[in-house]
């Protein structure tokens, strides 16, 4: 073998997880490539809402919460029901006991953090559930990054202003009461003071790579575009090296660790129909995530789990094609999610996790729900924001795009959208029983405390609103996601495990490997929290194996 260079670690994969592993192993004295197949950096983390779930940690502590490594690991116990390779208790131990070591290892670096101290976790009532557990980075000036600003990866859709998603709540319903508007009309005027003095404020997942990555400049890793892995170099269950492509050629990098995390396959049409099958047009994560580790350790024979499922959630298509994945659009009042037939079939207003299996697992019981539709009262569209869309502002392209489809009255818009109409008549009517009394006996919409997180506290239960007053609109509904959550099965240590055992010096981390969190999202930040605690935990391992070898790494030409 011929190699090109020479590093002692080599991490695949620009986005949070990525950008934290080669911190970490810069930081330990290793000399550290980070290399990404896209042309740009960041990948589904710079699309996100820059959210970690770190139980126990000092930031959210500091800011009134109070936690335990106990309470985190009996909240995970109980809502993580998996109970295969990727959620053994060594690995949920190792994140909640790793995940504040991180917090403030980042910090000590540079990293500037920020409590949500009001974001629930999805299952607060549980045993060990809390308010409070997920922090988010600082509002970062991108101008900071020179030229590397402009080769951020970037979505369909930018924030209109800087914000921190512990405060998102209060923008669909900020014309509703002083408090939100107040919280909103602020986070605008912090943007408009940025921007006079001459900053480019990026915020959320952009934010968090951005600072991550500013971090890795100053620690010296070289950061490597449009450069795919394309095969792992392994004897005897040892790494030794890997091969990318580089100027379109092969290129041979000799490696004592790599670190991969590169993403999922939610952007492969195969991978994705054989494992999901579900359209790639419905997810909401990064271009460039085709599976490519996914069949790099398929080759390898690599353990894998958990290749049916994702990070699942409701989302619609807009006028214009692009993806809207929905949270707080589903949950305020005077909405409904129904099938085909006119039925509900979940909590609306539950986690986006939860709510994609109920979508999958009714279509695969009736086929009547993909797609599904959401139908929205008139005063639901007249109080709150509806993605982009401001209340009593529902654009004209939106109607005859066809994106909303707009009725007088539940039967006309039961026959324009091809619902059964005795179905939803029934539906309507039993709804509109539950709003009156406050309680949702069906699926108990609006007991949870995470419910009433994206809901109206001005209502008798802050998520139901009578569906009475015309006009009424709807849209259909897909089961998106926010990426892959199945890969390589990792240990408590991170490392890639074949036939049960390491492949020495090989670690995954992110959505390339089987997650910690099963099949549930158990708090805000579920996967950027996995996927950084666990590149830490890499990294830092890592130097215990590379420390081994008796020969330093020297670059060579």
């Amino acid at each position: 073998m011929e190699w090109h260079e020479e590093f002692d670690v080599v991490v695949v994969g620009s986005g949070a997880g990525g950008l934290v592993s080669a911190i970490t192993s810069a930081n330990n004295g290793l000399s550290t490539l980070l290399i990404e197949k896209s042309s740009a950096w960041g990948g589904s983390s710079a699309l996100s809402g820059g959210g970690l779930w770190i139980p126990n940690n000092h930031v959210s502590k500091k800011a009134g919460l109070q936690d335990s490594d106990e309470e985190a690991l009996t909240y995970m116990q109980t809502v993580i029901e998996d109970t295969g390779p990727a959620s053994t208790y060594e690995r949920k131990e190792a994140y909640v006991k790793n995940g504040q070591k991180m917090v403030k290892f980042l910090e000590d670096l540079g990293m500037k953090w920020v409590a949500g101290s009001l974001y629930p976790d999805y299952y607060p009532e549980k045993p060990g559930g809390k308010i409070g557990r997920s922090i988010e980075g600082e509002i970062f000036d991108s101008n900071l990054l020179g030229d590397y600003a402009s080769t951020m990866c970037s979505g369909e859709l930018e924030a209109p202003m800087p914000l921190y998603s512990g405060k998102v709540a209060s923008l669909p319903k900020a014309f509703t009461n002083a408090k939100d508007f107040n919280t909103v009309v602020g986070m605008f005027f912090n943007g408009f003071k940025r921007k006079v003095k001459g900053q480019k404020a990026i915020s959320i997942g952009a934010g968090l790579v951005s600072r991550l990555l500013q971090i890795a400049l100053d620690k010296k890793v070289p950061l490597r575009l449009s450069t795919p892995l394309k095969d792992l170099i392994i004897e005897n269950d040892k790494i030794i090296g890997i091969e990318v492509e580089k100027d379109h050629q092969p290129y041979f990098i000799k490696c004592k660790g790599v670190i991969l995390a590169g993403g999922g396959f939610e952007r492969n049409p195969e991978l994705r129909k054989k494992y999901h099958n579900v359209d790639t047009n419905w997810t909401s994560a990064s271009e460039s995530n085709t599976g490519d580790m996914l069949l790099i350790a398929q080759k390898h024979n690599l353990d894998t789990a958990l290749l049916d499922d994702a990070w699942w959630g409701p989302a619609t298509l807009d006028a214009n094609g692009a993806r809207k994945f929905l949270v707080y659009e589903r949950s305020m009042p005077h909405c409904i999610i129904v099938d085909q037939t006119g039925e509900r079939y979940f909590n609306e207003s539950e986690s986006y996790v939860d709510a994609g299996h109920a979508i999958l697992e009714r279509h695969e019981r009736n086929g009547k729900a993909i797609h599904s539709w959401l139908i929205l009262e008139s005063r639901n569209r007249n109080k709150y924001l509806f993605s982009d869309m401001l209340p009593r502002m529902t654009p004209k392209k939106a109607v005859e795009s066809g994106f909303f489809v707009k009725a007088s009255t539940i039967e006309e818009l039961a026959s324009k959208c091809e619902i059964d109409l005795k179905g939803l008549q029934s539906t309507v009517t039993r709804f509109n029983r539950f709003v009156e009394s406050g309680t949702d006996e069906d699926f108990g919409r609006g007991n949870s405390a995470y419910d009433n997180y994206y809901g109206d506290p001005t209502y008798k239960n802050p998520n139901l609103g009578a569906m009475l007053k015309p006009p009424f609109y709807a849209c259909k509904i897909y089961p998106g996601d926010l990426g892959t959550k199945g890969g390589i099965v990792a240990n408590e240590h991170g490392q890639a495990l074949k036939n049960g055992q390491p492949v020495e010096g090989l670690y995954a981390t992110g959505n390339c490997s089987a997650s910690v969190m099963g099949r549930v999202y158990p708090g805000p930040g579920s996967t950027l929290g996995p996927t950084t605690v666990f590149g830490y935990i890499s990294a830092n391992h890592v130097k215990e194996y590379v420390s081994k070898s008796l020969v330093p790494a020297g670059q060579i030409i």
